[in-house]
């Protein structure tokens, strides 16, 4: 459960539930949030007005210099007259992310008549590509603006206390990416935070400026850090590590868990554990964000959808995987985002490449009115779509069996390869193995048949499941976020 913390004259704050009426209470209380012509709590008819408008404006911008929409456009036969507000988008062809990745720089405007507002502020570089190479994203002064103001109002949908104490436990990683970057920037937009950094990471041996995992636990407990981002695998390690060297996490209210799913047992866990080291009902919760969109959406309350909170940057549809057709809310498909007020790099009905689910119905929890994820499998928000595997014959959607796996009780670290009964040999039949570490003191045979169990009811296949030290599963010191699902079969088969 979730609580919005509202400010008192002594310096402390009472919870509150997350409700509609908290929320309008919370958001007076403090007189940023009150000032603040918030879109979300606009209709939905004057969000609608205000998206078409920033988006009519913004094809103006890519008419004028956007050389890869402008070249796919006259290959179309597509007129500036042809697409007047977002209901015009089904005319345009789908981008692709591999499209994006071919020729990045012909995807960011150069304006015929550049302002102050049009230099670049920063390049952020999209990771986990097929390629193994890291695709640019630039930044003008403009849209980093826009994204500071984005930040701003996420801070307020999760309806953390002011003059907290913020821990970026996002690694410093060899390229930039947006989870430090905006981890960073949530300081500056803050309601008087504080800023932390554990600056963990893989290792560059001429400047030894990386800290270990214990440095950030250190930071953690000594600065009383109330409110954590990073990555969810990297986070829920280090709270195991701390919660078996007894440390003092009581001051941790609100973690928010990125780059990946965590599922409803993942956080439990993390809770438990938190719990045990003295926090108070800590709030873990699961943004959903993507470099394409330079933030997060954040949930307002445990699984009440990700909020959007920048309907004035970006607009957002489900379309058919098949057709590209635009679906209706709650239906699931291929998540696609169109830019409409940036002026860095712009992608119009790009696929992020997840399969998802979005509502536009008035949130029960918060009362927001802008567009929200809603849960697309077990307990997740969204799946990638290039995970999706065929095993004998079969499609498979690995979150399917990810969130089967992690909410069963023993497990601590897991990992599900798809490979061959014989690995040598090419022809041999397909196997899923599921590698486990399991939790201190749980019989493991038991563990195995429950697994077992488990994704033959979902997905009508026997794992054969191995039983492993944690450190081979994932290693935070390697990678950025554990890989939950690996393909080990022969790639020419």
């Amino acid at each position: 459960m979730s609580f919005l913390f509202l400010p008192k004259s002594d310096g402390t704050y009472d919870r509150l539930p997350v409700t509609p009426e908290n929320t309008r209470k919370y958001i007076e209380s403090i007189p940023l949030y009150r000032d603040d012509d918030d879109p979300l709590f606009w209709s939905q008819d004057r969000i609608r007005e205000m998206q078409d408008q920033s988006f009519k404006r913004q094809m103006e911008w890519v008419w004028d210099g956007h050389d890869y929409y402008k070249r796919v456009f006259a290959e179309q036969g597509i007129e500036p007259g042809d697409i007047q507000g977002l209901d015009d988008l089904e005319k345009l062809p789908l981008t692709y992310k591999k499209e994006y990745m071919a020729e990045p720089d012909s995807f960011k405007l150069k304006p015929s008549e550049p302002t102050l507002y049009d230099w670049d502020f920063e390049i952020a570089y999209t990771t986990g590509s097929t390629t193994g190479m890291p695709t640019p994203f630039w930044s003008t002064i403009h849209d980093v603006h826009g994204v500071w103001q984005l930040l701003f109002r996420g801070i307020k949908i999760g309806g953390l206390p002011p003059n907290a104490r913020l821990m970026n436990l996002f690694p410093l990683g060899p390229v930039p990416h947006i989870g430090f970057f905006r981890a960073r920037d949530i300081g500056i937009m803050g309601v008087g935070f504080s800023s932390s950094f554990g600056a963990t990471g893989m290792t560059y041996p001429e400047f030894p400026v990386h800290r270990s995992m214990d440095y950030a636990m250190d930071v953690i407990e000594n600065s009383k850090a109330q409110i954590w981002l990073g990555i969810a695998s990297f986070m829920r390690r280090l709270i195991m590590k701390a919660e078996a060297e007894g440390r003092d996490f009581s001051s941790t209210l609100h973690i928010q868990a990125l780059g990946e799913a965590c599922p409803q047992a993942m956080r439990e866990d993390m809770k438990r554990r938190l719990q045990n080291m003295g926090a108070e009902e800590p709030f873990v919760s699961n943004s959903y964000g993507f470099t394409e969109m330079q933030g997060a959406m954040p949930e307002c309350d445990d699984f009440s959808g990700c909020h959007d909170p920048a309907p004035n940057l970006y607009f957002f549809e489900i379309v058919d995987e098949e057709t590209g057709r635009r679906l209706p809310d709650g239906e699931r498909g291929l998540i696609c985002i169109t830019h409409i007020n940036r002026r860095g790099t712009v992608l119009l009905r790009y696929i992020v490449g997840d399969l998802g689910a979005i509502t536009h119905e008035t949130c029960p929890h918060c009362g927001r009115n802008g567009v929200r994820t809603v849960i697309a499998v077990g307990s997740t928000y969204a799946t990638r779509t290039s995970e999706l595997v065929n095993l004998k014959g079969t499609l498979i959607n690995p979150e399917i069996l990810r969130d089967e796996v992690a909410n069963t009780r023993g497990v601590k670290e897991y990992q599900i390869i798809f490979t061959k009964k014989d690995p040598d040999d090419p022809y041999s039949l397909d196997e899923l193995m599921v590698k486990v570490s399991p939790e201190e003191g749980f019989d493991m045979e038991k563990l195995e048949q429950e697994i077992q169990t488990r994704l033959i009811t979902a997905v009508e296949m026997r794992p054969r499941v191995e039983f492993v030290p944690m450190e081979e599963i994932y290693d935070p010191t390697v990678a950025l976020k554990a890989y939950r699902v690996l393909d080990m079969r022969p790639r020419d088969e």
